[in-house]
This record gives structure tokens, sequence and C-alpha cells, in this order.
């Protein structure tokens, strides 16, 4: 009888998550999707300069915006900054919804990233080799 009414029971509660698996509610996802404006209190980008994947201090890095609008390409530079211990440098005073550039001046040459609002307001500029 115990084998019995352990099977009712299992049968019981596979029906029970059933019906809950059922429900029309909506999950909520786990992440925020990306915002279709930009966000007016970001005005920060962080930077960070690798050579051969390891992060480099004192590497400076300047900022401009595009030299035109249909152009990705680094215009007159207006701030240079140099990477610290982590090889991260942050530029603020940012204004939402602009394209900025970045260019880290390397010993060999440089690197460099043009990214819009989507990219510096949500993930960190990576430049170097």
């Amino acid at each position: 009888m115990p084998k019995r009414l352990m099977l009712v029971l299992c049968v019981a509660a596979l029906a029970v998550a059933a019906c809950h698996g059922s429900s029309s509610t909506t999950p909520t996802p786990s992440f925020s999707p990306g915002s279709p404006a930009p966000n007016p209190s970001i005005r920060t980008a962080h930077v960070l300069v690798t050579i051969n994947g390891v992060p480099k201090s004192k590497i400076p890095v300047q900022e401009s915006t595009p030299k035109s609008t249909s152009s990705p390409r680094p215009g007159q530079p207006f701030e240079t900054r140099s990477t610290g211990r982590s090889g991260k440098v942050k530029f603020t005073g940012l204004k939402p919804a602009k394209t900025y550039c970045w260019v880290a001046i390397l010993t060999k040459g440089e690197s460099f990233e043009c990214a819009g609002w989507e990219i510096w307001q949500s993930s960190i500029i990576t430049l170097g080799t």
C-alpha cells in the first residue's frame, strides 16, 4: 500500500506542476534590453588599453569626435589622459547621444575606436593589441 500511495502522490505532484507550468504570465528577463535612447545620466566612458592582452599603464589615450559623420575615423583630439595601473582611463563630461573616438598612442603605432552612445554608455572601450 505505501508504494501505491507514493505513486499517487507523484502523479498528483506532476499534475500540479503541469498546471503551474502552463500559466499565461510572461517570465521576467534576467537582463535589461538595450535602450532605444541614450541615458542622459551616463556621461563617462571607460577605456582599457592592453598590449598582447595585458593591461598597460602610462599609455596616453586621446579623445576626439569623428572627422565627419560618415567617417568613423578620429578627428582632432581635444583631451589626452594616461592609463592607470590597471590599464584603464576614464573620460568624463561626455554628451549623451554623441559619438566619440579614442586613440591609444602605442610605441609601435596607434589603436583607435570610435563608438556611439550604445557602446560607450554600456561597455568598456578596449584598445591595443
